[in-house]
Order: structure tokens, then C-alpha cells, then sequence
């Protein structure tokens, strides 16, 4: 069976090549992996961290920790069913953390990096719902100027910059549950 998937803008060619459930073995833009769907990974609790998307091993890891890279900037080698397959950045950031070595066989949904980010956190300091978000990543924004609105105990709040600067990151979604103490955005200097 053969799919054209769009994801973030992106057409990908999935094609099912074998199914023996609980194994699948799919190519997807003529990369191949096999997916068994019984293996249940433990949740990433961070954000930013880029995981593996299939079973392999890492080949060459071509970054360091506290190195600036940009997305579509190219972070490490991952074999897989023969093929060498380039991983990624999806985003502007900095590597805080690799999790991995060269020679490491990782799983599908293993942590392969951890991205951070130049500038302050901005913390949640009540549990709430996320109403409605007010800026956009790469806009500028003041000291004290709302970030978003978060309903907690029936009442609208804003959240505010801690200083001037551009939004880095933001890591929630309006409708999104948070809890007192999640960071929710990244402003950079």
C-alpha cells in the first residue's frame, strides 16, 4: 500500500512493504525501517529533545555539546537496514546534551539530543489553561509585555516577558493544560 503524507508543510511517500502485525516494514521517501508496534516508549519529559525515529546505529555524530546549530543543519549519522540515514535539526538552537556515542545501536523514540536555548526561561507560576498565545517565535518583545493568557481559577492572567528580547521558543499550545512551574517560552537578549 502506498500513502503521499503531508507533515509540517511536507509530502513524504509512505509505502507499506510487509505487515505482520505487530511488525511493519515501511519505506518512507525510499528509507526503509520496521516499526513494531508493541514496543511502548517511556515519554520524553522534555520538550527539545530531538529521538531517534527507528531502530539503528549511530554512525558519526557530527556536533558537540554547546554548539549553535541551525535547523536542517545536519547532527548526526543513523544506520538503518543498511542505509545511512542524516538526522537533523528541526530548530534553531544549541545543543545542551548528547545522548548517545558513535557505535551506540538506539531504538525507535530513544533520546538522541537535547536542545537549548540562549535567553531566559518564562515560567508558569499557577496551574492553568493556555487561552490564548499572544506572540509568535522570532518576535520581539518588552519587559512585562503579555507573552499569553492562562485561565486559572476563572480568572484570565497574563504571562509576561522577564525582559526585553525576541521569542526563541514557545513550547505550549493554546487549549494546552500547564502546570505551575512548566516553562512555556524561551525570550533570548
Amino acid at each position: 500500500m502506498k500513502f503521499k503524507i503531508k507533515v509540517n508543510n511536507r509530502y513524504y511517500d509512505v509505502e507499506i512493504i510487509d505487515a505482520n502485525p505487530p511488525l511493519f516494514e515501511v519505506s518512507v521517501n525510499g528509507k526503509k525501517t520496521i516499526i513494531n508496534l508493541l514496543e511502548k516508549k517511556e515519554e520524553i519529559s522534555s520538550k527539545n529533545i530531538l529521538a531517534a525515529e527507528m531502530l539503528g546505529t549511530v554512525v558519526k555524530i557530527m556536533v558537540e555539546e554547546g554548539e549553535e546549530v541551525k535547523a536542517g543543519q545536519p547532527i548526526l549519522i543513523l544506520e538503518a537496514m543498511k542505509m545511512e540515514n542524516e538526522v537533523v535539526s528541526p530548530i534553531d538552537g544549541k545543543i545542551a546534551k548528547i545522548y548517545v556515542k558513535e557505535g551506540e545501536k538506539v531504538n525507535q523514540g530513544d533520546p538522541l539530543v537535547e536542545f537549548g536555548y540562549k535567553g531566559v526561561e518564562v515560567k508558569i507560576s499557577i496551574s492553568g489553561i493556555v487561552t490564548k498565545i499572544l506572540k509568535k517565535e522570532g518576535e520581539e518583545v518588552k519587559a512585562g509585555q503579555p507573552i499569553l493568557i492562562l485561565e486559572a481559577m476563572k480568572m484570565e492572567n497574563e504571562v509576561v516577558s522577564p525582559i526585553d528580547g525576541k521569542i526563541a521558543k514557545i513550547y505550549v499550545k493554546e487549549g494546552e493544560k500547564v502546570n505551575q512551574g512548566d516553562v512555556v517560552a524561551i525570550v533570548e537578549e
